[in-house]
């Protein structure tokens, strides 16, 4: 399987903070707004194709398919991956508002749990507890990762 590279991460990371910078001005949990934003800073990447192309490919089909109200694709688990993160970023990003959240649940499934270095990060603790990260964290999963989800955890679900 395919990885993202080192700069790609850095350029995801990048464009995701830009993303939750828009949604967080538009204040609404339009995963559109996000998208755009975030496809505008190169964030759009394919595992292991580090390529302009691709990335252009890539952010036209996230616009084209979030215009469309499409939900994903049987074909193309990058395409997938970019549409769950655009819903997933843009309710992380008024979550950053939110007084009441301190963090995310990372909820891996089980088969993403299988590789040792995706456990290992399932279990690091950030001071929340493990698998919790700080709300104003940016991640950036690996596809071995692909259908994660981030569960808001507030301060009463914090234990002393």
């Amino acid at each position: 399987m395919a990885v993202f590279r080192a700069r790609q991460v850095a350029r995801i990371r990048e464009a995701i903070a830009s993303g939750r910078q828009a949604v967080r001005r538009a204040g609404t949990a339009d995963p559109r707004v996000f998208a755009r934003a975030f496809v505008e800073a190169g964030g759009a990447q394919v595992p292991g194709d580090p390529s302009a192309e691709a990335s252009a490919a890539l952010g036209e089909r996230l616009l084209a398919s979030l215009a469309a109200g499409d939900t994903g694709s049987d074909t193309d688990p990058a395409l997938n991956r970019e549409l769950q993160r655009a819903h997933a970023e843009a309710h992380w990003a008024l979550a950053l508002d939110d007084d009441r959240i301190v963090g995310f649940l990372l909820d891996l499934p089980a088969e993403a749990l299988e590789t040792p270095t995706v456990e290992a990060m399932a279990h690091q603790s950030q001071g929340l507890g493990p698998g919790v990260f700080r709300k104003a964290d940016i991640l950036v999963l690996q596809p071995e990762c692909d259908g994660a989800r981030f569960i808001p955890v507030t301060d009463h679900d914090i234990e002393c």
